[in-house]
């Protein structure tokens, strides 16, 4: 089996298999902009090595966060409005609405 590195700098642990059951658990951690991102419904688009880019493609919604994971700028890519959030701001966010959608 080869080696499996963590490559990812969001404070996660090492994503090698730690419980004696081999599950190994790809998931963000749970205190984490990408936990919350995934919970908003948006997934990973791209990254550059000092940011990345997250995307919900039917909100029209870009995130992007540097590796610092502290806070994250969302924008509606139509109108090119957006907001920079800090990671408590984000958990309580419980909708995106943009000009491609709003419920």
């Amino acid at each position: 089996m080869a080696d499996v590195t963590d490559t990812d700098t969001d404070t996660a642990t090492d994503v090698t298999p730690a419980e004696p059951s081999g599950v190994l658990d790809l998931r963000p951690p749970k205190e984490s902009v990408r936990a919350e991102l995934c919970r908003l419904g948006l997934e990973f688009s791209s990254a550059d090595g000092t940011a990345e880019s997250w995307r919900d493609y039917q909100r029209g919604v870009l995130a992007t966060f540097d590796d610092t994971g502290t806070s994250v700028t969302l924008t509606d890519v139509k109108t090119n409005l957006g907001r920079t959030l800090t990671l408590d701001e984000l958990k309580a966010v419980t909708r995106i609405d943009t000009m491609t959608a709003a419920d």
